[in-house]
């Protein structure tokens, strides 16, 4: 059982980067949200879908469908529907005169018309106790019911009936029965897992169907049509339950059965709902509820009404009066319907806000012939649900190791190809994908995580600043930031004053101690003197080891470079003076430390490949620099400065002369000085000291031996530790014993550069 705690231990999850994290967090809420539904995307979702289908809708395909339209016209002409059935009676007579192949009534008759004789005889008999009696009417023509279903009986014909909708999907016997249901329509193949196939279909409470007299002479079908939250129909029933044992088909399908010549629709479903219908060798795809994804066609305005039609339609009245011939209605399947306002079918769909409803169902049958209806199968949920994930994961993986640019262009390819699929997916294969769940998970975890990678790269900024802080002064770095002009990067040349420090016999130090120790002693040291050098307003270029290399004046301008160069100089002497006890009885160790400075022109700028670089600077005061440092060990010094140094700085120092030297690989001597303290900070003696030291210098350029060992001998009588003066007093001496040649003028030649 421990295992979910390794896995969420905290050192595991530190490992884990924070953008992944986040966007898998998201993913899953996604997922989530996906899978509980959201109202909102939901809309979006169907409006969404509503554009693509209006980009690839086409005009209809099978040809085999036209409808007969009660529309205004007719009611004007003929009088307000219903009609009474001898009227509908002649209509219908007129229609299959035309030898259509199915007519389809989208009209039920639920009650006896009572405009027919036998019914205003009965009625006045029933509520007035007359016994009336009708002379002069031909035979049969008492009962208009009767005639309407003989004329029905003439050819292949559909009445519609209406599902009065339950709540829920429920398997109790509904409130009515319907003893004219012809249970043999229907047979069902449920696969692996399926329940009883009521589970799944949209459940009727009630049901209103045309009389009985009727129904005997028409089949029964229902023409109602299901609207999406938004009143809009995309999606219609095929087939409805009502009660446990009862299939009711819609006008479209039962059409399509009779066109067909076919005696029974087959069922096909599984443990997720209904695959698919068949009428023996035509597959019609469906819902998983048995819906229809209607793929609807390319509208144009019916002049007689003004509405939006897709279909050949025809104004009854123009044929009843013959204004029509009834053979346009040859081999069709005809539905006969209403487009006036009035009678209020009119529905909604994703091509326009007013469709009559008959025009609903003659697309469908022409979907279905044509074979082009659309496919929503019923594992396009999982689709989505892996698009999701996938969309998701593939966002996390791009914004976490892609640049900003990328992530933002492949985040818009990512949404452009969730729409092209969608519209290729609808065009060629007839296969519904709306990508709105897909494109809201990428529209949602692109800025959430952008934001995160945001705030990973300020944190990464103020770790590098950090870092950089070590480098140079907080004041020093906040004055680059605001004024990044007062410094280039990609070289210039600069007055700067360059500083190299290291530890006196280091390498023996080294190897007396273990590592770990003597690493914690360089740190020890190496702190405080970064921090003067930083306090001082310098750069520290770099870490070698014990040895540190820091410049003033560049990357940044500072008029004093030279004097605050020496002045941090001074200080690390001082600080390292009261420190150095304290490492002396902690680890042992004596550290003595010798530095160099020089103040020249360098090249500044960021140096080395183009995969790793840094800034430093580069130069012949940089190399006169980096030799002073050593040059210390035969003076018995600490810190020796350069001459442009000594002047530049005079103001805050006190320095001696020390020498004129040739350094190796140069041909002229140069002055050194060294550096003795801060200007006023200095005891008498030590100025004494360096003033005899100078005269002595100056002897000894003149070749006066005697006199200038005289001077030193007073020097070394204030400090006899002097190690300048113990210095030149060797030299001398060995002047005396073989002299410099003629041309000597009184410098001094050194053999290596350390």
């Amino acid at each position: 059982m421990g295992w979910w705690r390794r896995i969420f231990s905290r050192r595991v999850l530190r490992r884990i980067p924070l953008v992944w994290t986040i966007g898998c967090l998201v993913t899953l809420l996604c997922l989530v949200i996906f899978i509980l539904g959201l109202d909102v995307v939901d809309a979006v979702s169907d409006k969404l879908y509503d554009a693509l289908l209006r980009e690839v809708h086409g005009d209809s395909k099978s040809g085999r469908v036209a409808i007969v339209d009660l529309d205004e016209a007719s009611l004007q002409q003929l009088g307000q529907w219903p009609w009474p059935r001898y009227l509908t009676a002649r209509l219908t007579e007129r229609i299959l005169s035309g030898s259509p192949s199915v007519v389809a009534y989208d009209v039920v008759f639920a009650e006896a018309d009572r405009t027919s004789p036998n019914e205003i005889r009965a009625d006045l008999h029933r509520n007035l106790n007359l016994n009336v009696e009708i002379k002069g009417l031909p035979e049969g023509m008492d009962d208009y019911d009767h005639l309407l279903a003989l004329a029905l009986s003439e050819g292949q014909t559909i009445l519609g009936c209406f599902m009065h909708v339950s709540p829920t999907m429920v398997n109790e016997a509904p409130e009515a029965s319907d003893p004219l249901y012809d249970g043999s329509r229907f047979f069902l193949r449920g696969g692996a897992g399926a329940t009883n196939i009521n589970a799944y279909l949209t459940q009727a409470r009630e049901i209103t169907v045309s009389i009985p007299q009727l129904r005997k002479s028409a089949e029964t079908a229902f023409f109602n049509a299901s609207v999406d939250a938004d009143n809009v129909v995309r999606r219609n029933p095929l087939i409805w339950a009502f009660g446990p044992q009862r299939i009711y088909p819609s006008l479209a399908l039962e059409a399509v059965r009779l066109d067909r010549g076919l005696d029974q629709c087959m069922i096909e479903y599984d443990k997720r709902g209904v695959v698919q219908l068949r009428l023996r060798d035509m597959v019609i795809p469906c819902t998983k509820s048995g819906r229809l994804v209607v793929n609807y066609r390319t509208t144009t305005e019916n002049p007689n009404t003004g509405l939006a039609s897709s279909f050949p339609t025809y104004s009854a009245a123009d044929l009843l009066d013959g204004t029509v011939s009834s053979s346009v209605l040859s081999n069709k399947i005809v539905f006969v319907g209403t487009s006036a306002i009035g009678l209020r079918d009119l529905r909604a769909t994703p091509l326009t806000s007013l469709f009559p409803g008959v025009e609903v169902h003659a697309t469908m049958v022409d979907n279905i012939l044509a074979g082009d209806a659309l496919r929503e199968p019923n594992w396009m949920d999982g689709a989505q649900f892996m698009a999701i994930l996938l969309v998701g994961l593939f966002m996390t993986f791009l914004i976490s190791r892609g640049c900003s640019w990328l992530s933002f262009l492949l985040t818009l390819v990512t949404l452009g190809l969730s729409l092209a699929t969608a519209i290729l997916l609808l065009k060629h294969r007839q296969m519904v994908f709306v990508p709105a769940w897909t494109m809201l998970s990428t529209l949602l975890i692109y800025p959430v995580l952008t934001m995160i990678r945001f705030w990973q790269e300020e944190q990464q900024k103020k770790h590098v600043r950090n870092m950089f802080g070590t480098m140079v002064s907080r004041d020093v770095l906040r004055y680059l930031e605001t004024n990044p002009e007062s410094f280039s990067l990609r070289g210039e040349r600069a007055e700067a004053t360059m500083f190299f420090s290291d530890v006196a016999g280091f390498t023996t130090i080294s190897e007396q101690m273990e590592p770990d120790r003597m690493t914690e002693l360089l740190n020890r040291y190496l702190t405080p003197m970064t921090n003067i050098i930083l306090g001082h307003g310098g750069y520290v270029d770099k870490y070698e080891g014990d040895a540190v290399m820091a410049e003033w004046g560049v990357p940044f301008r500072a008029d004093d470079h030279a004097a605050q160069a020496c002045l941090a100089a001074v200080e690390q002497q001082e600080r390292l003076a009261q420190l150095r006890p304290e490492l002396e009885k902690e680890f042992g160790q004596t550290i003595t430390v010798r530095m160099g400075i020089n103040t020249g022109t360098v090249t500044a700028g960021n140096m080395g490949s183009d995969m790793r670089f840094s800034y430093t600077v580069m130069g012949d005061a940089v190399n006169f620099a980096s030799r002073l440092e050593p040059t210390n060990k035969e003076y018995g010094t600490s810190i020796l400065i350069g001459e442009a140094t000594a002047e530049a700085a005079r103001d805050v120092i006190e320095v001696r002369f020390l020498d004129k030297i040739v350094v190796q690989g140069k041909s002229k001597p140069v002055n050194v000085y060294e550096l003795l303290g801060k200007r006023g900070a200095i005891s008498d003696d030590t100025r004494k000291m360096a003033s005899l030291y100078t005269e002595a210098l100056h002897l000894h350029w003149e070749r006066h031996w005697d006199d200038a060992l005289y001077k030193l001998a007073e020097a070394l009588g204030i400090d006899p530790d002097d190690g300048p003066s113990n210095t030149l007093r060797i030299r001398i001496m060995g002047y005396r014993e073989t002299p410099p040649p003629d041309d000597w003028e009184g410098e001094y030649v050194r053999a290596t550069k350390d």
